[in-house]
């Protein structure tokens, strides 16, 4: 018991990811809305498909209290009828703000890992190309949702597949996603293993937080004269738990890279 304590305050403490999960949380409520505008404007520039951004807001909305699921989806549909010039806006807000949080998780690891780091200039572009492989894959998330519901259509398998199939989907996208951000992000790649390792904690607990979260609107639900507040503090909860499983998933990385390497 005295030696997992011990260990727990070196890796939580010790490596300074305390300090990093606020520096992620910030990033992540600043780019919630860019990321949506920016989602919104990718779809109304190439596909012109009002049910594939209908898609893209589920997807945003899966993290984000009931609340706020219609405004976020009005507010995408919306960006729609935009001037192309408004949506190249949005576009390139959707992939700074989203560098600012793969750059959070880019330092966590080069940190531990004692590793020099990009410079300002050229980090920025990488995490900016790793921001839009992320919208890239969510916008293909949404995609895949509807293919997926016209095959079970066609197989005679029912209107949509079980929400455990579909959870477990979810995850391993996430995984994937994180172990790709987790090894290219820092200048010092990580081994695939390494990656994998922590992003698997990270990515399965990424599907859990929005039904913690969930639960804890609708306890809260019967006061009807702090609800803004009360959402408020839904939204942060859930990003700030976000961060954690990122921050500690990326610490978790490199400490098997930093194993594997010594």
């Amino acid at each position: 018991m005295r030696r997992a304590t011990r260990w727990v305050y070196s890796f939580w403490w010790g490596d300074g990811l305390a300090d990093d999960v606020p520096a992620l949380t910030y990033y992540l409520l600043l780019s919630v809305a860019p990321f949506a505008l920016g989602l919104a404007a990718v779809e109304a520039l190439l596909l012109k498909d009002y049910v594939s951004a209908v898609e893209v807001a589920d997807q945003i909305n899966r993290y984000l209290p009931d609340e706020v699921h219609s405004d976020v989806l009005q507010l995408i549909t919306g960006t729609r009828s935009s001037s192309p010039y408004l949506l190249s806006i949005a576009i390139v807000a959707m992939l700074w703000t989203s560098s600012g949080a793969i750059g959070v998780l880019e330092r966590v690891v080069s940190r531990m890992l004692g590793g020099a780091r990009h410079n300002i200039v050229f980090g920025r572009l990488r995490n900016m190309a790793l921001g839009a492989l992320v919208a890239a894959l969510v916008i293909a998330a949404a995609g895949s949702a509807t293919v997926v519901q016209g095959l079970t259509d066609i197989l005679g398998l029912g209107t949509a597949l079980p929400s455990e199939v579909i959870l477990l989907l979810n995850a391993a996208g996430a995984v994937v996603l994180l172990a790709i951000i987790y090894r290219t992000a820092p200048l010092q790649h990580l081994h695939w293993s390494s990656a994998l390792l922590g992003a698997l904690p990270a990515g399965m607990a990424i599907q859990v937080i929005p039904n913690l979260v969930g639960v804890y609107v609708a306890n809260a639900g019967g006061f009807a004269a702090v609800r803004l507040f009360l959402v408020l503090a839904a939204v942060l909860i859930g990003l700030y738990s976000m961060a954690t499983v990122l921050v500690v998933g990326a610490g978790v990385a490199a400490r098997r890279e930093r194993r594997r390497g010594g």
